[in-house]
């Protein structure tokens, strides 16, 4: 792994496997449910976390957002996967960004206002973590098993010192 990009890519892969515990827990009989009328079903919100970082990531690499998006999958299993997927190439393309580019202004948002192509990618953590919390309140809410936030492996991972 590139030394420049060592810490970044650790968290979002701890990130994601967070992530990915939550979603699991996603029943596919409920993925019509919503808290009210005015939020994303279950369904939208599973599906959510993987879209989303593949727009994100694009739009960190090419300076804007997609015009066409992948569309959404009607099962926790396939979600799943392609989180997955969508994951590992997202990755692997920033990876193979050196300190240079990942320094380079983009303007995916508003050509007003451009951000390095870093504070893009990590707009992508923040994102990420941000509709997870919404994922453990619907479930909850729905009645749904959650599973904890941090797993043993995670808790380690937060101990720098061994």
């Amino acid at each position: 792994m590139p030394a420049h990009l060592d810490t970044y890519i650790k968290t979002w892969n701890r990130i994601h496997e967070q992530t990915k515990r939550i979603m699991a827990a996603a029943p596919n009989d409920k993925y019509d449910w919503k808290p009210c009328e005015s939020a994303m079903s279950l369904g939208e919100l599973v599906n959510h976390p993987w879209i989303s970082e593949w727009g994100l990531v694009e739009a960190a690499l090419t300076g804007s957002f997609p015009k066409e998006w992948p569309a959404p999958l009607s099962d926790t299993a396939s979600a799943l996967a392609a989180f997955d997927k969508a994951h590992g190439e997202a990755v692997a393309k920033v990876m193979a960004l050196t300190p240079e580019q990942l320094a380079e202004d983009v303007a995916p948002f508003s050509p007003e206002r451009p951000l390095t192509r870093m504070a893009v990618l990590k707009m992508t953590l923040e994102h990420e973590i941000h509709h997870r919390g919404q994922l453990y309140t619907y479930l909850r809410i729905a009645g749904c098993e959650i599973p904890p936030l941090f797993s043993v492996e995670t808790v380690q991972e937060f101990d720098d010192g061994r």
